[in-house]
């Protein structure tokens, strides 16, 4: 099972891998696509740049899951609308840093409903307090097992 997080540069997507492989949370800004266990860790620069969204998509084929990130703290959407429906594998809405002051975790739920994530996919979290994450996983779980 490979599941690939795609989203901003500081949306959380490698500090959620962290938390959810039980791995010393630390910073670790992503430079290039990498396969961490059964995730596919994706530079926010490529989310931000549509010139990289090609690469996006290639990757995507080799996942079996796509995570959509939001910080909810950003008041910026990286987004299209619609987005989710480009690619052909099940996608999953993650509001990150729900725990943080200014977080605004209805926003982040409207910006990943605008890319295409059903409101019953939408899960929101705290890599630092934990707030959502076995929630999530298990949602992985549920998804994959289909």
């Amino acid at each position: 099972m490979k599941i690939m997080l795609i989203g901003a540069s500081g949306a959380g997507k490698t500090t959620l891998i962290q938390r959810l492989q039980d791995n010393e949370i630390k910073y670790d800004k992503t430079q290039a696509i990498e396969y961490v266990g059964n995730f596919i860790d994706t530079p926010g620069e490529y989310m931000q740049n549509r010139w990289f969204w090609g690469p996006l998509t290639v990757t995507a084929c080799d996942a079996d899951l796509i995570g959509f990130v939001h910080d909810s703290t950003d008041e910026d959407c990286w987004f299209n609308g619609g987005l989710a429906f480009k690619f052909d594998r099940p996608c999953i809405g993650i509001v990150t840093k729900i725990d943080r002051p200014g977080a605004k975790p209805s926003r982040s739920r409207n910006y990943l409903e605008y890319a295409g994530i059903t409101e019953n996919n939408i899960y929101e979290t705290s890599s630092y307090d934990g707030t959502g994450i076995d929630a999530l996983s298990e949602a992985f779980h549920r998804i994959l097992d289909k």
